[in-house]
């Protein structure tokens, strides 16, 4: 039998090599992130998010193409600081909220900060929100549940409204 002798630091890296791969179930991802490979609910999303901007700075609040990323029946839960909530329910309901959104706050701007699955349909979306002359973005939330690439609902909590400069 041959024995070679480890020194100190060889046993060290053996370890540090050794104990990433025996972590490597620890780090898969959960349930909570499953899917995350299936991009159709995030690319309807992201899509959702280029119409709203483009409404946002259209000089007629033309929200039309929102009926390429919502179903017919869908629901919107519009949650805001002061605690108040709407709903709106079907494409005219959810057109009009739009519109009237865009009357209050033409040219606001809707920035991703972060998105992820929650499940195959189920997307969570941070965002900042506002115009470059702000002095504070508004931040925001919103939840999606995607089906046959629409949005079914949109749960969309505003936390902090932004200071306009």
């Amino acid at each position: 039998m041959v024995t070679h002798s480890l020194s100190r630091r060889r046993l060290l890296t053996g370890a540090a090599v050794a104990v990433p791969l025996g972590t490597v179930p620890i780090l898969v991802p959960s349930a909570a992130y499953a899917n995350e490979g299936r991009p159709h609910a995030r690319r309807v999303v992201t899509k959702y998010f280029g119409i709203l901007n483009a409404g946002m700075t259209s000089k007629d609040g033309d929200f039309s193409a929102l009926a390429t990323v919502y179903a017919k029946n869908a629901t919107l839960t519009q949650s805001n600081p002061a605690g108040g909530q709407n709903v709106y329910h079907g494409l005219d309901e959810l057109t009009g909220f739009y519109v009237g959104l865009w009357r209050k706050f033409q040219g606001i701007q809707w920035s991703p900060d972060h998105i992820r699955n929650l499940t195959e349909d189920v997307v969570l979306s941070y965002e900042h929100a506002g115009k470059p002359t702000w002095t504070a973005q508004g931040r925001c939330a919103h939840l999606f549940k995607v089906r046959d690439r629409r949005i079914l609902t949109l749960d969309w909590v505003t936390y902090y409204a932004g200071i306009p400069a």
